[in-house]
């Protein structure tokens, strides 16, 4: 039977029925997501115009080599059946009352009006001969349909229940419950019409209806030009709410490193900040093999740049050392600034007199001549106190506070000098 039908009539069918059955499961699931409920309202006409547009089609495809004319008030009414009785099936499977927990009574309304649609379209053939289709066979398509229906509303409702996280998920669920209703008429189709048989009846016997053959024809012009104007509204539409929903995302991204950035860093200097320093020393704590050297940096005579030119110049002067020690460290350590006049500069290193030439190369940059918007600076230098991982601590605390005593302890014998944590000498505060 198959190699009597067009077949690239009917894949064009099958493309154009798959099509609708795809926008109305699309219509449903965007009402619900959405909570535009008149969007579901087209889901059953798009759908009824689609099978329809399949069974019609179909017919041509099987007997395209022979003249076929319809009654037209039962084509009519054939397509008529297929919106109204797929509307009401959509109806009465989204009202969760009227479907109930095993979908029958929608999965019945489905099957019974593509049923009813399919045989009273054959029954609009004026010239089908002597056709007759047994018992069995309209059994066999009247289960097929009804299966197949069932499983299309499992599907569609798998597709409502999605969250709009799981968008992928949504749209293999609507493209499976596509396939399983195509495949359900199709079977109908061939079930309901195998028997018929137009090769009897001479061409020349049955006279060509131009007005019928015109008026259906338009017809399906007009529910396939509108199928894929919805298609091509859904697109737009989907389009359009990806790229809104990329925008957003990246915007929220951006938002978030700014925020990370705000958080974890400085916001005059830029530098990372005490909360960024904790997080960076625990990780290196974890992972780190050699000597970490904690430098605590402090600003001698920044007070008095404060205090006779004003904050706004001792920012400004902040800028620049913050600068000059991200220019000096490189590569070699992290730079982070806690607060005030205070650095902290990390530095991993074996060797314990590369630190030492480090942190005297440090000073000397310190110590040069600022030139600032409201005065000229050459009288800054700096104290650097250093305790060593895991030699005085193990912990961020211990380490940043012994540092913390070793800076003191150097600024109040000459200032401008380096010195490493003893637990001899310098007693930490209690």
């Amino acid at each position: 039977m198959l190699f009597n039908y067009d077949i690239s009539l009917v894949l064009l069918a099958i493309i154009i029925s798959g099509i609708a059955f795809y926008v109305s499961f699309w219509l449903c699931k965007a009402g619900a997501r959405k909570k535009h409920y008149c969007w579901p309202l087209f889901s059953g006409p798009t759908m009824g115009c689609g099978i329809w547009v399949l069974h019609y089609m179909v017919i041509q495809a099987h007997h395209h080599s022979h003249v076929i004319n319809y009654n037209i008030q039962k084509t009519l009414a054939s397509l008529l059946i297929a919106i109204v009785g797929c509307s009401l099936g959509f109806v009465c499977f989204l009202f969760k009352r009227l479907r109930g927990q095993h979908y029958l009574l929608p999965a019945l309304i489905f099957s019974a009006t593509a049923a009813s649609m399919h045989y009273l379209g054959m029954a609009a053939i004026i010239n089908a001969g002597d056709w007759y289709v047994s018992n069995t066979k309209i059994i066999l398509s009247l289960i097929a349909i009804f299966i197949t229906s069932l499983v299309m509303l499992r599907l569609t409702h798998l597709m409502l229940v999605i969250t709009n996280k799981n968008d992928i998920y949504a749209n293999f669920y609507r493209l499976s419950a596509t396939l399983t209703l195509c495949c359900g008429v199709a079977i109908m189709h061939f079930l309901g019409s195998c028997d018929i048989n137009m090769g009897s009846i001479p061409m020349s016997s049955m006279p060509k209806d131009d007005y019928v053959e015109n008026t259906i024809a338009m017809t399906l012009i007009v529910l396939v030009a509108l199928v894929f104007l919805l298609a091509i509204f859904i697109w737009f539409v989907n389009f359009k709410e990806h790229l809104s929903n990329e925008l957003l995302k990246r915007e929220l991204i951006k938002k978030n490193l700014q925020l990370k950035q705000m958080t974890q860093h400085d916001s005059l200097t830029q530098l990372p900040n005490r909360l960024y320093l904790q997080k960076h020393l625990n990780t290196l704590f974890t992972n780190q093999t050699d000597l970490l050297f904690i430098m605590f940096i402090d600003l001698d005579g920044f007070k008095r740049v404060n205090d006779v030119w004003g904050h706004a110049v001792g920012d400004e002067l902040l800028v620049k050392i913050s600068q000059t020690l991200k220019e000096n460290i490189s590569r070699e350590g992290f730079v982070a600034r806690i607060g005030g006049d205070e650095f902290i500069v990390v530095v991993c290193q074996k060797d314990k007199q590369v630190v030492i030439q480090l942190a005297k190369k440090l000073l000397a940059r310190i110590a040069d001549t600022y030139e600032l918007s409201a005065t000229s600076v050459d009288f800054i230098s700096a104290s650097i106190g250093i305790s060593i991982y895991p030699e005085h601590g193990n912990d961020v605390a211990t380490l940043l506070k012994k540092a913390d005593v070793a800076m003191y302890y150097i600024k109040n014998r000459g200032k401008n000098s380096i010195t490493f944590y003893d637990e001899i000498e310098m007693t930490l505060p209690s």
